[in-house]
Formats: C-alpha cells, structure tokens, sequence
C-alpha cells in the first residue's frame, strides 16, 4: 500500500513539470508588432518636423512620461512655428530662450489623455460633440512677491510689507481650441466670431485652432496618446484681470484694473510649499468680492474656472465669459461729461463699492459669444440687461485663458443710474433711505421701466421727530450711524412707558441688541415706504395718492401732504425736482408723515358724528387698548392691509337699532343683559361693524372703483367665507362714494365728513346704514 501512494506521488510530480515547461508562449505570438507606431516622444522624432519641440522637451521633466506611457495629447509646435516665435521674440536659437519660458511652452502643450477631434469636444458630464472647447493644461501660474503698497485701493487694505501670493489661486490653465462642432452646437455663436477674436485669422470649414494657432495635423496617433501639429507656438495665456497689466497696452487699462481692486483681498492661505522655492512659506491669494445682487464684481475675473452664474455645475470647459474694459480715457472722459454719475462723484474712488458694482456691472457678460459679431444688437450682460455694445467701440481684443477681453473706447452705463434710484445710489445724503428700500427688496422696481415712480427723498439729517408708523405716540430721531450703516441709532421719545424713551440700541453697548437693530430697521423701512408712489403725481390736482406703505398722501396747491400731516395742519414743500428714465426724485423739505391716529381716535376726534358707532365697536368688543394711550386698536382690522370705514353717523345707527338690526350699544343698557342675551348682542353688533368695513383703502377720488368686499360674511364654501360685496362708484366733484350690494342693490351713498385718514383705513360718513 504504501508503495503504490508513492508511485502515485511520482507521477503527479512529473506531470506538474511537464505542464510548467510545456505551457511557456510563443515569443512571435505575443511580441511587439514592427509597424505599431511610438509613444509620442519617438513618434515626434519620427515625424521629423518637431525637433525643436523634442530639444524644448528634453530641458523640462515631461520627456520620460511622454517616451515611457501615460496618457497624453500634445499641440506640438513644429519647426517652422518654433522658427517664427523665436525670430519674433528677438532668439538666435532655441538655447537662447530663457529655461523658464521653455517650461512655460512645454507644459501648456500637454493635457491628460489621449483626444481625438471628436472627443475633445466632448463635455465630462456627458459623450455629446460639440459641447466642450477647452481642456486643462499642466501649468500653474507661479507664486510672486508683491509688496502691498502696490495695491492702495484693496477692499481691506493689508498691513505694510511684501507677501508671495499664489497668482493661480490653486487652478491650472486651460486651453482653448475651436472646430466646427463646437460652433454648430451653440446657436449663439458662429465661426466668423473667431474671425473676430482673433485678428488676421481665418477659421474655414474643417479647421481646427488652437487660439490663434492653425492646427496644421489632426489626430496624429502615437502608442500614448495623440499629437496635434501647430503653426505657432502657444504660451500660457493671462486671464482676464492679468491681461490688462499687458505691456502691449501700454497701461490705458489701469484705472479699470484699479477700480476691480476696490473689491479684492490679500488673503491668506496657509504655509505651503513654494513650488518656485521648494520651501515652505506663507502664502497668500488675491481675491475679489463678487455677488451680483449685492452690487459687487458679477463674477471674478481672476479666477481660471468658468463662475457658477447658472448652476452649480463646473463649466469650464463648455464655456468662458466675456469683458469689455473702457480705456483710461474713456473712463475720465464720461465721469467729465454730462451724466448723473458725474454729477455726484469727481473720482471713481469716491464711490462707495455698491456705487461703483452697479457702474461696472454692464461690463461683465456670462457668454464670451454675448460680445462677439453674433449678438450685435442684442448682447445682454451678466444681469441680462441690453448693453448698446458696437464693433466700432473696440480697440483691442484677446481670447485670454479664462474669457474674450474687449478693450472700448466708450464707457456702457448702468440704466440703475438714470432711473428713480439714482439719486438715492449717488446721493451720500440718502444713504439711510438707500439701504431701507434695499432691505425692504424694491431696489429692482424702482430701477424698472414701465412705471412712472414719484420718489420723495428724505436726507439722512431729516430723519427728524418723525412720528413712529407702529405706534400711537412714540416719535423717532435718527441721531447717528456708523459709516457702513450696519448700525443706525435712532432716539424714541414720546413712548408712555419712559424707560422706553432712549436710543436704540444703546451706543454705550459693545454687543447691541438684535431686537433694538430691528425695531430700527422695521421702523425706517415703513417710513420710507410712505415716500414712494407708483404713479406721476398732479401737485396741483387737488387729489390722493397710494403710497408704496398703502396709506394716501394729498396733493394741492404745488405741495404734498400725508395723514399725519393733515392732521397737523401742514405741507411739504417740493426743494427740487430730477427727471428720470421711469419718473422724477423730489427732494423735499421733510418726510411725509403717515396719519398719526388710529381709526378709534380718528373717530373719537369726530365724536359729534360718530360715538354711536364708537360705542357699536365696543359693545362688540372690537376694541383693544393700547398701554399708556387713549387710542386704541380694532381687532377687526389687519394692519398689513388697508381699509375703508363708511362710518354711520349717530342718527344712522339709531336708526338701525328703531329697525331692530341691532341692539342699543350703549353699556348701560348691555350691562342689564343676561349672558346669553348679551353673547346675541354682541354679534349682532359685530356683524353690524363688519358690514361697514371694505377691505380696500378708497378715497373719494374720482379715480379708484370696482368691486370689493366687506369684512362681513355669512355662509362659507369649500372653507372658504364668502363676504359682502360691493360695487363702488367714485365721484371726485361731489367727493362721495357710493356702494352697491351687487347681490340685493341695496346702495348707499357717503355724506358729510369724507377722506378722513387714519392709520390704514380711510374713513367717510354715511347718513344711513349697510343692510
């Protein structure tokens, strides 16, 4: 037995040789084939018409990776191109181009992978032709020393000394190529664009550029990648900021490279190693503010990757954006001549940096193609707002690595200028009115068209004993602010409780108050809006007007009144007037005041007329009061919205209560009433006051009519309450009203005291009563 297991293990060990030794391949089989082309460095030597470029590439460290694998694709000047640039740039030859410069060639040459024509128009996010232009090289902008006395007119202006600042912001160029299916995918665009773009070029069906390069070979395949033959050779392009340091403009771009400054930072970044170095240092990053809505730069112009102007998708491949840059002279020349801009600023360096976003912001398009021959006529800029752009304005252009720059010899205003709210953005007098309708979000609306807005402005010095629109006594002074406005101290006298009587917030206080910096917000943003019409004004109409707060202010005799200053006796005088693009800024003599009474006051004040109504409205209990006043709120009312009292006269309401409508409102008689006799009554007299309340603010104007509801309803359906309604005839001649029941025709006609203004409501007599 044990015989045979050994035999057996000879055999197997003998079969394990032969397979081992019997299984080697055939070298022929699996050698490499002779006629398979090169890697791309033996492929160019093959070639015979790069060796200039072979000679550049021995002198930098891509030599090895492009001989040995990888994946690769190289715009290889050939020795002709080599031959021009270095005859250009004054070289007797190929060692006499600085180690540096040579680099710089090599490495914006080379991309990661291998592209043909096809997919290198292909989008990462996608296999579409056409979508992509671009590609990313192997070269970074380097790191340089800078001294901060370069840059006087930073956003934050550094500390005295020298900083290395990583001028790639950690991004590695792209370069850019143009075929047709690119050109054939955006309908925006054409090939005559690039013609355009590149002076002296011409793009013709089939071509392939790089730049301004014809590429002179496509697809040129070797065993890693692929090769493209160029006619010239290609350096590393500026982007959009650095291009207007070119020396080729001998510095007429500077003031709009200063004026982009305005919204930059040195930032640091970290201690890093200095690729120039190999040390680790301090390093630090030049960035600019952007932020289109907040009238900062609308993208950064610094920045090598495409902005996220439309998603948060990476595009910088598809696409590039485009700069139009005024000269120097062109920038003084338009602040010198008649324009609202020049009216108000002698420098651009005055400007507050919301001043100067919205002047620069027609300058700045999403699209490279928006500025291109394509889009004459109709190039809307990154705010999608026509700019009136022309061939003859354009003195110089250059696809840079990041957008198309455009140097004009005009200056393309922002229409925000000529509108309602140029006055408020130029004027550092209405600093506190600008930001309020900023905060308030009607900046955009008094910059449209379509609309003739009056705009009356209050100065920041007639914030004055204005009365409080929230309050039934208080009065408010705006006595100081800090120079951004991020805090605006306001002093509120009047208020009935006296600790409340102080200055909000505290300026005494290193951490103020959150609710204080609102009670002053909320309270300036409803003054102004009690400044703002949306219509031309009549000043000698002798008629009412809606302000943007919803309450009216009267017109008569060349000036202007509100409801508080009705009720004081006075009027505002018109100081001047400024024509607009959508209507006229006054400055005027003082804010207009919102009525200073609340309709129970209003009432009260009329009591000869109205206290039987005043006592409805509280036998209702309609009425709350308000501490440490007589006046008092009607919990019927929302005073976000605004409202009409047609208020029965005293023998109106007797007569409803002959007609057994309603009960006898008076306490004497409600206090003898049993609970449930006086629950009755009280919604009897609640639904009497309903009925007299329109939820629409209107005066016996002669303009404003139609239909509106009441606040009374008594049947609800699908939840929702089907109120009163009422059709509304205006007679300004007779100052009446009169409503008309459009269910029972049941009309009535206003009489006596009319247009009488309180806070959101507007109140008129009737000599009868709603049924």
């Amino acid at each position: 037995m044990a015989k045979q297991l050994k035999h057996k293990k000879v055999i197997i060990m003998m079969l394990i040789i032969m397979t081992a030794f019997g299984c080697k391949p055939d070298p022929l089989e699996y050698a490499r084939p002779d006629n398979l082309v090169g890697t791309i460095y033996p492929q160019l030597e093959a070639l015979g018409t790069f060796n200039y470029y072979l000679q550049a590439l021995e002198k930098t460290e891509y030599k090895d990776p492009l001989t040995k694998g990888g994946s690769w694709t190289v715009f290889a000047p050939t020795d002709e191109a080599f031959e021009k640039f270095m005859q250009k740039e004054g070289y007797a030859n190929l060692e006499a181009i600085p180690a540096e410069r040579i680099e710089n060639i090599i490495k914006y040459s080379i991309i990661i992978d291998a592209w043909n024509t096809t997919t290198l128009t292909y989008y990462y996010r996608g296999f579409y032709e056409g979508n992509s232009f671009k590609r990313r090289t192997q070269y970074q902008d380097p790191v340089v020393e800078v001294d901060a006395s370069d840059y006087p007119f930073l956003m934050e202006e550094p500390d005295p000394g020298k900083y290395l600042i990583d001028t790639s912001n950690g991004r590695i160029k792209t370069i850019s190529y143009f075929l047709d299916s690119y050109f054939d995918v955006k309908p925006s665009t054409e090939t005559s664009d690039y013609n355009y773009m590149f002076p002296g070029k011409q793009h013709e069906q089939g071509d392939m550029k790089v730049f301004e390069a014809h590429v002179e070979q496509t697809n040129i395949i070797a065993e890693n990648g692929m090769i493209y033959a160029l006619d010239e050779v290609i350096e590393p392009r500026k982007n959009l900021y650095q291009n207007l340091s070119s020396e080729e403009y001998g510095g007429k771009y500077s003031t709009f490279k200063r004026l982009l400054e305005r919204f930059a930072t040195i930032n640091y970044v970290g201690d890093e190693e200095n690729p120039e170095t190999g040390e680790i240092e301090e390093i630090h990053r030049l960035n600019f503010a952007t932020g289109i809505t907040q009238n900062l730069l609308p993208f950064n112009p610094n920045e090598e990757n495409y902005p996220r102007l439309l998603s948060n998708v990476d595009r910088t491949l598809a696409n590039s954006t485009g700069l139009l840059v005024p000269t120097n002279d062109a920038l003084q020349n338009y602040l010198d001549g008649d324009n609202i801009l020049g009216q108000f600023y002698d420098s651009y360096d005055d400007m507050p940096l919301d001043v100067l976003g919205k002047f620069l912001k027609p300058f700045f398009f999403a699209n490279f193609w928006d500025i291109c021959p394509s889009n004459f006529g109709q190039s809307f800029n990154v705010a999608l707002n026509l700019v009136d752009y022309k061939e003859e304005d354009v003195v110089d252009k250059k696809f840079c690595s990041n957008g198309f720059f455009a140097g004009i010899n005009t200056v393309y205003t922002n229409d925000s200028f000529a509108t309602s709210m140029g006055p408020l953005l130029l004027d550092p007098d209405y600093t506190i009115m600008l930001k309020a309708v900023q905060e308030l979000g009607i900046d955009n609306a008094l910059q449209s068209q379509g609309i003739d807005f009056s705009v009356f402005g209050i100065r920041n010095d007639q914030f004055v004993n204005i009365a409080d629109p929230n309050s039934a006594s208080r009065k408010i002074t705006v006595v100081d602010f800090e120079p951004d406005l991020s805090i605006i101290y306001m002093q509120v006298d009047g208020d009935p409780v006296e600790s409340n009587n102080r200055v909000y917030p505290d300026p005494n206080s290193s951490n103020p108050s959150s609710s204080d910096i609102n009670y002053v917000t909320t309270t300036l943003k409803d003054i102004v809006l009690n400044q703002i019409v949306e219509e031309a004004i009549d000043f000698n109409s002798n008629n009412y007007y809606v302000t943007k707060s919803g309450e009216y202010i009267y017109a008569s005799g060349g000036k202007i009144a509100g409801g508080g200053d009705i009720q004081n006796g006075s009027q505002l005088d018109i100081v001047s007037v400024r024509e607009t693009d959508n209507g006229k800024f006054y400055e005027m003599s003082g804010a207009i005041e919102r009525p200073l009474q609340f309709t129970y006051s209003a009432l009260v004040d009329n009591a000869a007329s109205f206290s039987m109504f005043i006592q409805v409205l509280e036998g209702a209990e309609a009425v709350i009061p308000i501490p440490g006043s007589e006046d008092k709120l009607i919990n019927l009312l929302n005073l976000q919205k605004s409202f009409t009292l047609l208020a029965p006269n005293n023998d109106a309401v007797t007569q409803a209560i002959s007609d057994g409508v309603i009960p006898s409102p008076d306490p004497s008689y409600l206090e003898g009433l049993d609970p449930l006799e006086l629950a009755t009554a009280k919604k009897n007299l609640l639904d009497f006051a309903k009925k007299h309340f329109i939820q629409q603010a209107i005066p016996a104007d002669g303009r404003l009519t139609g239909s509106f509801p009441s606040l009374y309803f008594d049947r609800v359906i699908d939840f929702v309450p089907v109120y009163d309604e009422f059709i509304v005839e205006n007679d300004k001649a007779t100052s009446t009203l009169t409503l008309t029941n459009t269910v029972t025709g049941n009309a009535i006609t206003t009489s006596g005291i009319s247009n009488l203004l309180s806070k959101k409501v507007v109140i008129h007599e009737i000599d009868n009563y709603i049924k």
